[in-house]
C-alpha cells in the first residue's frame, strides 16, 4: 500500500508558459505529455462513493492499471489517501488491496460495478529533486466527462515522495508568486461525480464539524480552519467555470468566520499571529463588499417594496432598473477576480498555521474547558455591547452589538459538537433570529447612507428613496424594539449545554 500526500491546485491556462519556464522547474526531469484516460466505476446507487472507496481503470502509455483509493480529508488542498494499486488483470480481482474492510467492501459489490464516469486529459510530468526524495509536478490539460456532460480539466497536481508535506506548500506558495494558482478541494473523481449528478456549480457552504474532546486547541483550531479553507477554496475553484454572484458572498462568509475563528483561538496562536492575518483577511472581504451591498439594496429592501408597497412603484421600478444596471456592471468587474491572489493568501495561511508551535499552557488545557471560557469572553462583550446600546442608542452601537453577537454564534457553531445539547440549539436559534433583525436594521442603515450619497448625483431618486425607506422603517424598528427587549435575558443564560 502507498500513501498518497499530494496538493491539488487550479492554474489559470494563460499561465500554462510560464510555469513550463519557471526557474523552479529548470533542475527537474522533464516527461513529455502522456495520454490519460481513465474509468472509474461504482454501484448505480454509488455504495463506493458512501463508503469513501474510488475505484479507477486508468489507461496511460500503453499501460492499465487498476487503482483503490480511500477518501481523506483535504486540507486547502493537501491531502493524504491510502492508495492500492495493480495492472489490470482483465477483471475485478482486488487481491491486492490490503485493507480487509475496504477490499471485502469491493468484493460485496463486484457483480453490481458499472461505469460511472471518466476523465481524459495529457498529463505533463516534471520530478524534482527534494534532500533524500522528490516531487513530482503534474500538469493535467483535458476535461471530466459524465454522461454527455464535461468540464474542462486544467489542473497541477504536487505529489510528495519521501518529502514532508510541508514541502508541497512551500513549493506552492513559490511557484504562486508568479503564477495564477488556487488550492482544489475536490479530487478529478468527486468533481466528475457532482458533474453526474448537475451539482458541480453548487456554491460550497459552511458544514459543521465534529470536534474530538480529547484534542488540544491548537488541534481544534486546525481542524476547524480546515472546513473554513474548505468553503473558501470550494467557492474559489469555481470562479474560472461560471459566474455566480453566490460564490463572492460564500467567499465573504468564509474570510468573516475565519477572521473570527482566529480572535476566539488567539490564546492559542498569540496576538501577533491573529492580529497579522485578520488584518489580511480583512482586506480581501472589504475588497469584496461593494456588489454585496447593492445585492443587499436591490434584494432585501427594493424587492419587497416592489412587491408590496402600494406606493409610487413606477418611482421604486425606475430606481430598481438604475441600480440593477450598476449592479451588472459591477458584477463582471468583480466576476474577473484573480483566485490567483486569494490562492496565494490561502496558501500562506495554510502554512503558516502548519508551522504555528502554540501556547504551551493552553495546548495542554482541556478543550471543552477551553470553549466553555472562550464562549463565556464572548457572550461578556455581547453583553457589554448591548448595555453600551442601551446607553447611547445609535446605528453605530447596534451595529458594533450585531458584531459580537455574530461572533459569539460563530463561536458556539465551531463548538457545538463538544456539547450537542439543547440549551447551544435554543441559544443559536436565538442569535440567528436576532441578527436577521439587527441585520436588516443595519441594511437599512447603510441604504440610507447609500441613496442619501447618490441624490448628490441623481436628484431624480429622491422620492424612491423617501419612499423606500419610510415603507421599512416601521416594521424595521418594531422587530428591532422586541430583539433588544429580549436580549439582555438571553445573554444571562448558559449557552454551552
Amino acid at each position: 500500500m502507498a500513501v498518497e500526500t499530494e496538493l491539488k491546485l487550479g492554474i489559470r491556462r494563460g499561465d500554462l508558459p510560464k510555469l513550463r519556464a519557471h526557474p523552479l522547474l529548470a533542475t527537474a526531469r522533464h516527461h513529455p505529455p502522456v495520454r490519460v484516460d481513465s474509468t472509474y466505476y461504482d454501484t448505480e446507487d454509488e455504495t463506493l462513493a458512501r463508503h469513501g472507496i474510488a475505484l479507477r481503470l486508468r489507461r496511460m502509455a500503453r499501460r492499465t492499471l487498476l487503482t483503490v483509493k480511500t477518501a481523506a480529508p483535504s486540507r486547502g488542498g493537501l491531502s493524504s489517501r491510502n492508495e492500492w494499486e495493480a495492472p489490470w488483470p482483465g477483471t475485478f480481482d482486488f487481491a491486492f488491496v490490503e485493507d480487509d474492510a475496504v477490499r471485502e467492501r469491493l468484493e460485496k459489490v463486484r457483480e453490481h460495478l458499472e461505469p460511472r464516469f471518466r476523465t481524459r486529459f495529457r498529463r505533463e510530468l516534471w520530478e524534482l529533486p527534494y534532500g533524500e526524495g522528490h516531487i513530482e509536478i503534474a500538469l493535467d490539460l483535458g476535461r471530466l466527462e459524465a454522461g454527455t456532460a464535461h468540464l474542462p480539466l486544467h489542473e497541477l497536481e504536487l505529489e510528495a515522495y519521501d518529502v514532508p508535506a510541508i514541502e508541497l506548500l512551500a513549493l506552492a506558495r513559490a511557484l504562486a508568486q508568479d503564477l495564477s494558482l488556487w488550492p482544489e478541494n475536490l479530487s478529478k473523481a468527486e468533481r466528475a461525480r457532482q458533474l453526474a449528478a448537475g451539482t458541480w456549480a453548487a456554491p460550497v457552504k459552511a458544514t459543521e464539524v465534529e470536534l474530538d474532546p480529547k484534542d488540544d486547541p491548537l488541534a481544534a483550531l486546525r481542524t476547524l480552519a480546515d472546513e473554513v479553507l474548505a468553503h473558501w477554496s470550494g467557492n474559489l475553484a469555481l470562479l474560472p467555470y461560471r459566474h455566480d454572484p453566490e460564490y463572492l458572498h460564500q467567499i465573504r462568509v468564509a474570510l468573516r468566520r475565519l477572521r473570527a475563528l482566529l480572535q476566539i483561538f488567539e490564546p492559542v496562536t498569540g496576538p501577533e499571529f491573529a492580529d497579522e492575518w485578520r488584518t489580511r483577511l480583512g482586506e480581501l472581504a472589504t475588497e469584496l463588499g461593494q456588489v454585496r451591498d447593492l445585492d443587499v439594496l436591490l434584494d432585501e429592501l427594493l424587492a419587497p417594496a416592489l412587491e408590496r408597497c402600494p406606493v409610487e412603484r413606477e418611482a421604486l421600478a425606475e430606481l430598481a432598473a438604475r441600480l440593477s444596471g450598476e449592479r451588472d456592471k459591477l458584477r463582471r468587474r468583480s466576476g474577473r477576480l484573480d483566485p490567483g491572489r486569494h490562492g496565494r493568501v490561502l496558501l500562506d495561511f495554510l502554512a503558516a498555521l502548519e508551522a504555528l508551535p502554540g501556547n504551551a499552557l493552553i495546548r495542554a488545557s482541556d478543550l471543552r474547558h477551553f470553549a466553555r471560557d472562550r464562549v463565556a469572553a464572548l457572550r461578556k462583550k455581547a453583553r457589554r455591547r448591548f448595555a453600551a446600546h442601551l446607553a447611547e442608542p445609535s446605528p453605530e452601537t447596534k451595529h458594533r452589538l450585531r458584531i459580537a453577537l455574530k461572533k459569539l454564534r460563530y463561536g458556539l457553531e465551531f463548538f457545538q459538537s463538544l456539547w450537542r445539547g439543547k440549551t447551544t440549539a435554543r441559544a443559536l436559534v436565538r442569535l440567528k433570529r436576532a441578527l436577521d433583525v439587527l441585520g436588516h436594521a443595519q441594511d437599512w442603515h447603510a441604504a440610507q447612507d447609500m441613496l442619501t450619497q447618490r441624490q448628490k448625483r441623481h436628484p431624480d431618486e429622491r422620492l424612491a428613496a423617501a419612499v423606500l425607506l419610510a415603507w421599512h422603517h416601521e416594521r424595521i424598528a418594531r422587530n428591532s424594539a422586541e430583539i433588544l427587549g429580549n436580549l439582555e435575558d438571553w445573554l444571562e443564560d448558559d449557552l454551552t449545554g
